[in-house]
């Protein structure tokens, strides 16, 4: 199936986050099926500089927004596939992409790789809300995350163009089979921006009083840091530890050394509450190394964490049952063996690229085909 031409919206790696991957996949899950050309928004000055007020931002901004137009009247896609933000700046940009396409009478794919956009459509103004009905109103389909997002369109875009689509990710681990249990069973390993909301210092916080409980710990943080402030809070907390279980700071890794991370850890600890979180990457490629999860009962995460089985949920900020469960996983090899064999299967059974590539150029095929809304692109 190639007829017709998509026009695809968004940043590439580097820098390495949850959007400009899930741009990448996208484009690669088109592969041979659909016929695409990107327009490629990234910002190569780093994570730092993303969703603030710039003037780098506001030239980029206004770049991208020429090569859209441009674009737009020379290539004449039959459909826009955008990936859209969840507050209010951001939008603004998104606008730039959406009213044209809207406007020259293009099928719109939006698709919502967060948690927020429910609240951030019901608290911000009335003059806003305006606008995103107006630039989301008429889209062809609206791909969500899961199914305790489903609703967050409503009031903008009727339900039956709503597409859940979990996100999925190639098997870094299929030629080595099922993943086996790590043999270092107290190594914990955190791999994500190193920020506040994404639980860097509550795991930090939680250390001491799992270190009281089962000994030393060996602990691993892998990420780029998003601000001054956290690096400095982190450093207070790291003081407070024994020498022999202060953690790691590794500091960004590329694809292959996150994998020897993955491959040589006991667990993937994750107790985030940022905004904007959706279903994370992270989290997939920890449940295809075969490990056991703690994480939070948080954005789409209890679709792919189920407590008990493959991992912990906790509440955001509840350090106490944090550093139990911490403890609960070094102490118990048989619980850490069965919970990582639950994730690799979990994985392998609903987030692999293949199941993701299915399900989203089933929505591509649908929009360029101009037909109206089917069932079979939702999982079952």
């Amino acid at each position: 199936m190639k007829k017709g031409l998509v026009l695809t919206i968004g940043p590439s790696p580097p820098p390495y986050n949850g959007m400009s991957v899930a741009t990448d996949l996208v484009i690669k899950a088109m592969d041979n099926v659909v016929r695409n050309v990107h327009l490629d928004t990234s910002d190569r000055r780093g994570l730092s500089n993303v969703g603030k007020f710039d003037v780098g931002n506001v030239w980029l901004a206004l770049l991208h927004g020429t090569k859209f137009l441009w674009l737009l009247v020379r290539r004449r896609p039959r459909v826009v596939y955008v990936p859209i933000s969840q507050a209010w700046l951001p939008f603004v940009r998104d606008c730039l992409f959406l009213v044209p396409a809207k406007l020259m009478r293009r099928r719109v794919i939006i698709h919502l790789h967060g948690g927020y956009f429910g609240t951030f459509f019901r608290q911000t103004t009335t003059v806003m809300r305006w606008i995103i009905r107006f630039s989301l109103g008429s889209a062809a389909s609206a791909i969500v995350l899961g199914r305790n997002v489903e609703d967050a369109f409503e009031g903008i875009i009727k339900a039956e163009r709503v597409r859940i689509i979990p996100n999925g990710i190639p098997d870094p681990f299929r030629h080595a089979g099922v993943a086996a249990q790590p043999a270092k069973p107290r190594t914990v390993l955190f791999l994500s921006t190193l920020m506040a909301d994404k639980g860097v210092l509550d795991l930090l916080r939680s250390l001491p009083l799992a270190v009281e409980g089962v000994g030393s710990i060996r602990s691993i943080f892998a990420g780029e840091w998003y601000s001054d402030l956290d690096r400095r809070t982190a450093a207070e907390l790291v003081a407070r530890l024994p020498t022999e279980s202060q953690p790691q700071f590794v500091g960004p890794v590329d694809p292959v050394r996150k994998y020897q991370l993955l491959s040589n850890s006991a667990m993937f600890v994750f107790p985030t509450f940022y905004p904007f979180e959706g279903h994370p990457y992270v989290i997939l490629e920890a449940m295809a190394a075969g490990l056991p999860i703690i994480s939070t009962k948080w954005a789409c995460i209890p679709d792919m964490v189920e407590d008990g089985v493959n991992g912990f949920l906790i509440q955001p900020g509840d350090i106490k049952t944090l550093s139990d469960k911490i403890c609960t996983l070094i102490s118990d090899g048989t619980l850490r063996e069965k919970m990582g064999q639950a994730s690799r299967e979990r994985f392998l059974k609903e987030f692999t690229f293949e199941i993701f590539a299915q399900r989203m150029n089933g929505v591509f095929v649908e929009a360029l085909n101009n037909s109206g809304p089917t069932r079979s692109t939702q999982p079952a």
